[in-house]
């Protein structure tokens, strides 16, 4: 029996503070534009980013001003760990929380940066996103064996975003976050190419992780944002198996990521429906105008269940989801993304220890969907992990 392990987490989370855009990481031209953090006045020390006379809150971002600790981030204490290890002070902080929960290897994401975009003005977005990008890495940097971290790029310029691609890779970046759709874009829309070019030719992995891809969603419409947030991930899935992406850039592993794992075979049979139809219709000459764009852009060379054994596509699981063993079974071991969360507050604190006492997992299963798929999808260093831990 699987009694302890090491964990690789490819899902934890960052949450920006105001050093995130100080001056040692924001570009010099837009230092009088910074986001700041502001009292709502809504409840005791409870905060918000003002950025562009906007203000936002996302997930627990801002949970700090000036020094002073939220009281909501101090009431989830339990889930989020210290707070100078949510906002990523150093990394000492953050191994803390790793080390208590068996992980070894940590693959940050950002919080504030899972709305798109926070700024209006596409050069501040950007700016934010070179600033949130060097911040990550310069904290990880201290424990580079152990801490991990993902790009995150403005996609309202493309070439812009495929440029900060390679500039982050050198700096030590293993992915590339996306959300599942931007505005009316989806990700297989002509104008991303170069992204997903780039991503090819350097080899890095595009994650497509919830986010909001649209800010008048937000604004205006906050419940149908909240289902955005979700669903984005699952019409990102349904977009690129269907698109061809894959047989176009076949270097390329892509992740879904933070929506459990429950609902990859209706989102297959849902895709599936579609690419049926328009297979019939070409074998009986009865195509129409509306699918045209869809044959233009590449039919799909392989199914998603093909593509994930052949190991180009990873899912993310929750660790009490509860068709786990029915995914294992029909998907087989390779394919998972373990993720912890932290510090977001809605995890299960200790979730690799959650995984071992399944009862209803196989023991030969748990190891393997707890480091495995991870160390694929990123190209971890095996042996420098371990060395780290020693």
């Amino acid at each position: 029996m699987v009694s302890n392990i090491n964990a690789f987490d490819g899902d934890g989370h960052v949450e920006e503070w105001e050093e995130t855009f100080s001056d040692k990481y924001l570009d010099a031209e837009f230092r009088d534009r910074r986001p700041v953090v502001i009292e709502t006045g809504e409840n005791e020390r409870d905060y918000k980013w003002l950025i562009e006379g906007e203000t936002f809150r996302i997930g627990g971002s801002p949970s700090s001003k000036g020094g002073v600790v939220s009281l909501e981030y101090e009431k989830m204490s339990k889930w989020r760990g210290s707070h100078e290890s949510g906002e990523f002070h150093s990394a000492a902080h953050r191994l803390e929380v790793m080390d208590a929960e068996d992980t070894l290897i940590s693959v940050n994401y950002p919080t504030l940066l899972l709305q798109w975009p926070i700024a209006k003005d596409p050069k501040l977005n950007q700016a934010l996103t070179r600033a949130y990008n060097n911040w990550v890495c310069d904290i990880s940097s201290q424990a580079p064996d152990r801490l991990k971290w993902v790009t995150v790029i403005c996609p309202s310029d493309p070439e812009e975003a495929a440029r900060e691609m390679i500039r982050t890779q050198k700096m030590g970046s293993v992915g590339l976050m996306v959300l599942g759709e931007y505005n009316e874009k989806g990700l297989d829309h002509p104008d991303f190419e170069i992204i997903w070019q780039t991503a090819n030719d350097i080899g890095m992995p595009v994650n497509v992780h919830p986010g909001t891809g649209a800010l008048k969603a937000w604004e205006d419409y906050p419940s149908v944002a909240a289902d955005q947030f979700l669903m984005s991930v699952v019409r990102g899935f349904k977009t690129i198996c269907s698109s061809g992406i894959l047989d176009r850039y076949p270097d390329v592993k892509v992740s879904f990521l933070e929506t459990g794992c429950t609902w990859v075979d209706f989102a297959i049979e849902v895709m599936d429906f579609t690419l049926d139809s328009i297979r019939e219709r070409i074998e009986h000459d009865a195509l129409r105008a509306e699918h045209m764009p869809i044959i233009e852009r590449g039919l799909p060379k392989m199914t998603p269940e093909e593509y994930i054994k052949a190991g180009r596509i990873f899912i993310g699981f929750e660790v009490d989801d509860d068709l786990l063993p029915y995914m294992i079974n029909k998907y087989g071991t390779d394919c998972w993304v373990y993720a912890s969360d932290i510090p977001h507050a809605h995890r299960l604190v200790d979730s690799p220890k959650h995984v071992l006492n399944r009862e209803d997992v196989p023991e030969e299963a748990k190891a393997k969907i707890l480091w495995h798929g991870t160390a694929n999808l990123y190209g971890l260093d095996l042996d420098a992990a371990n060395t780290a831990a020693a």
